[in-house]
């Protein structure tokens, strides 16, 4: 994906992060955290192939959904956090879009109907956990009937039948351990909903935070905005993607052989465009599930007790469930890569998905943080109560970073060439700005020539109009950075006029330049960091073109502006920043 490209992406969300609600900002916070549990006790699950993971994981966040309703008791809440949670999920190495994420979404959104048809009060909690723990076995059928088709019933049901002939509960009717094991979930819920509750008061007393919690949140900028590297998106692959999952589908379901045919050219395409896709095909247990389903189907299709041992149909059926699983799971994760698209984000943005978009990406940055400080799987499997008490106090210190966040000011970004005029540019527009009566602090860097190459640069402050010299190939002493040794009372100069007390009162601030070294960490970038979430001001960074995507991405810039010199000119950019 081009520079150019990426860049229009990023433009075209200016000013919406500044108008993000309240309750999606809090969606933000508790979809970052609930994710985190998702996540880190997921995998956990799923590495040791846990038995009930599931209902474990729907119970830690049934108890989630409540502590969070209890301290921040807004409608839309709860379905908002599961929508940002389940998109969250799908980086889990566990996660597979018809699995989890639609698990989640569904407790979410039976949760937030129960609260409000009974209020968020014990009784409404309760009855909520009880649907939103139910809602895992409904969720798994579906599940099992959008993988394998309609073919799963009949084997489920005759091996159910030969079970209960085996244990002597010949009348017990499937209908009946449906109405046990429905029951079974709904006390699971009660027990979870209470818990949450218990969380929630205890949180919501003054004096009873955790001491054990993290109180320094970081901000990761290389979040959901980030485009996946080497990956080329298509809206025409979407659309396919979608029209060969359906026709496929159709064709395994009136012929196995010319289904396995359509499916096997249709998932090398997938394997061979995106190597995402390959990675559920790896899976040893996946596999050992089609090996186990196919000898279920073959043995139980017809009934275990018609005689025929292995069923030629029911191998047919085993073959064409698998084949199923196999399409929907590849054909799924193809078209999850392409939800990525940024022209796909674009359309979201504009119509009317702006929110949710970017309370996810503010939920992705701070991921890496969360999951880092989070408790371990063991703890939270032996104590979640502690555990998640422990999560809700980080939930204020994120709502507050957050709030930062989408206060940042905002930065227009001079590119050019390498020597290309960035810095005449800027100077000339830095002379606009102060003569419309604009306070402009900061400071430009122009360079000196020999013998056609740059021989040194000093540092000029703006406000003051006064230079010193800021390194040169000539410098005897001095950090070296490639030719040039750096004056270290240049530098000095640069850190004093990019401290806050120099930025304070200022409407714009610029800084020349922000470069490899900054990329690094190192240069300005320090200064940067610190200034980062101030709103006093606009920031006007020189960038060359070849640096412009990395330096969005290392301070995730949301709100941007970006001024390319040789196609527009100082007066009009002048004109347009004269509105800030």
């Amino acid at each position: 994906m081009g520079n150019a490209f990426f860049l229009k992406e990023i433009s075209s969300i200016i000013d919406k992060m500044k108008k993000l609600s309240d309750v999606w900002l809090k969606a933000s916070v508790v979809g970052s955290l609930w994710a985190t549990f998702e996540i880190v006790v997921g995998s956990f699950f799923h590495n040791l192939r846990f038995p009930m993971a599931g209902t474990i994981l729907a119970m830690i966040s049934v108890i989630v959904m409540v502590a969070f309703h209890r301290h921040w008791k807004q409608k839309g809440l709860l379905w908002r956090a599961g929508l940002i949670c389940a998109l969250m999920k799908s980086i889990s190495p566990s996660a597979i879009l018809l699995g989890p994420m639609t698990g989640i979404m569904a407790e979410a959104l039976l949760m937030e109907f129960f609260v409000r048809l009974f209020g968020a009060n014990i009784t409404g909690y309760m009855i909520a956990g009880s649907f939103a723990l139910m809602s895992t076995i409904a969720h798994k059928i579906v599940n099992l009937l959008m993988i394998y088709g309609f073919d799963i019933v009949t084997v489920l049901v005759n091996l159910y039948k030969y079970a209960t002939d085996q244990i002597g509960f010949t009348n017990l009717k499937p209908e009946y351990a449906l109405w046990i094991l429905f029951s079974f979930y709904a006390v699971l819920g009660i027990v979870a909903s209470i818990i949450g509750f218990l969380v929630g008061e205890k949180k919501s007393k003054p004096g009873t935070e955790n001491p054990d919690v993290i109180k320094t949140p970081e901000y990761n900028s290389d979040s959901f905005f980030h485009l996946e590297a080497n990956q080329n998106y298509s809206v025409k692959l979407l659309f396919f993607h979608v029209f060969a999952i359906i026709v496929c589908l159709l064709i395994v379901s009136y012929s196995y052989v010319y289904g396995l045919v359509s499916i096997f050219f249709y998932v090398l395409f997938t394997v061979f465009h995106y190597r995402q896709s390959l990675k559920h095909l790896k899976r040893p247990f996946f596999w050992f599930q089609v090996i186990v389903l196919t000898f279920l189907a073959t043995l139980f299709y017809n009934g275990f007790n018609k005689g025929d041992v292995f069923n030629h149909e029911g191998l047919i059926a085993g073959v064409q469930m698998n084949v199923r699983a196999v399409l929907i799971l590849v054909g799924f994760s193809s078209v999850s890569i392409e939800m990525r698209n940024p022209l796909i984000k674009n359309l979201l943005m504009k119509r009317g998905f702006s929110q949710l978009y970017l309370s996810l990406g503010l939920a992705f940055s701070v991921l890496p943080w969360v999951i880092k400080n989070a408790p371990k799987p063991l703890s939270i499997i032996k104590s979640p109560t502690k555990s998640i008490s422990g999560i809700l106090d980080s939930a204020d210190l994120l709502l507050e970073l957050f709030k930062k966040i989408i206060s940042k000011p905002k930065v227009v970004i001079i590119t050019g060439e390498k020597q290309g005029g960035k810095t005449t540019f800027a100077s000339k527009l830095t002379t606009i700005l102060k003569a419309n009566g604009k306070l402009v602090g900061g400071f430009l860097a122009p360079g000196e020539f020999e013998n056609n190459r740059r021989s040194s640069f000093s540092i000029f402050d703006i406000e003051s109009e006064k230079s010193k010299p800021l390194c040169s190939i000539h410098f005897d002493s001095g950090e070296k950075i490639g030719p040039f040794r750096f004056n270290s009372d240049g530098q000095n100069v640069g850190y004093s006029l990019l401290s806050s007390n120099k930025t304070a009162d200022k409407d714009f601030v610029v800084v020349d330049e922000v470069g490899p070294l900054e990329m690094k960490g190192e240069g300005w970038a320090s200064s940067i960091d610190q200034l980062i979430l101030d709103s006093g001001f606009v920031f006007i960074w020189i960038v060359r073109k070849s640096l412009v995507e990395g330096v969005i991405k290392k301070w995730n810039i949301i709100d941007l502006e970006l001024v390319d010199i040789e196609v527009q000119n100082e007066e009009e950019v002048g004109r347009a920043l004269l509105k800030y």
